[in-house]
């Protein structure tokens, strides 16, 4: 399989921007798991331990979380599906009276954002030998003139990425040379094949004419 920019070259002609090639397949692979059911999303998942050296998670970049394990026990112990509690009452976690009170067997999760930062908390906190994992959707980063594939990402929807990325360097080159008449029909053209990619993928749904029941 060729690499991406290879790939793009083949659809819309010569186009050696390596910065924004990588930009525009990094933009459509995020823009497509975004719009991914949940099945398609387990493929795009990457994991985050969290221990004695880094016992909270900064979410900047990082996707939606699946779901969160912490270990029950020093040795011997099980991995606990941690239950997700709101921002609002994540401090009462650690309050015995509390009906969010979190124990080693029935550990739990929370997100709190402040103006600058999001951050992923697990009750109790997370140590060396009593590890969490969070399992989360995670955005690639792609090099157009290295990468064929994409990790973490389904197979079958990588041409759309392609896609993607080739609309969006003719949108660019019809904005720098103001010639509609030559880019406007191949953005066209693109744009309904990226749709007809999400329609037989699943990942939109195809508009019936109005009127039609």
């Amino acid at each position: 399989m060729a690499v991406f920019k290879t790939q793009i070259q083949d659809i819309i002609g010569d186009f050696d921007d390596d910065v924004a090639i990588n930009q525009f397949l990094t933009d459509g692979a995020k823009e497509l798991i975004n719009m991914m059911p949940p099945e398609l999303k387990e493929k795009c998942t990457a994991e985050t331990t969290l221990n004695n050296s880094a016992t909270t998670m900064d979410m900047d970049g990082v996707g939606e979380i699946l779901y969160v394990n912490r270990l029950s026990a020093d040795s011997g112990g099980s991995r606990i599906p941690c239950r997700k509690v709101p921002s609002m009452f994540g401090e009462l976690s650690n309050d015995s009276n509390s009906l969010y009170k979190a124990s080693a067997t029935d550990p739990v999760y929370w997100i709190l954002s402040s103006s600058d930062a999001t951050i992923l908390n697990v009750i109790p906190t997370p140590t060396a030998n009593q590890t969490a994992i969070v399992y989360h959707v995670a955005y690639p980063s792609i090099t157009g003139s290295d990468d064929s594939v994409i990790a973490n990402f389904p197979d079958e929807l990588e041409y759309l990425v392609v896609l993607y990325a080739a609309i969006k360097i003719v949108e660019r080159q019809l904005i720098e040379e103001e010639d509609i008449e030559l880019y406007a029909p191949i953005i066209t053209i693109l744009k309904q094949d990226y749709m007809q990619g999400l329609q037989s993928s699943g990942l939109v749904q195809a508009q019936q004419p109005q009127g039609a029941k």
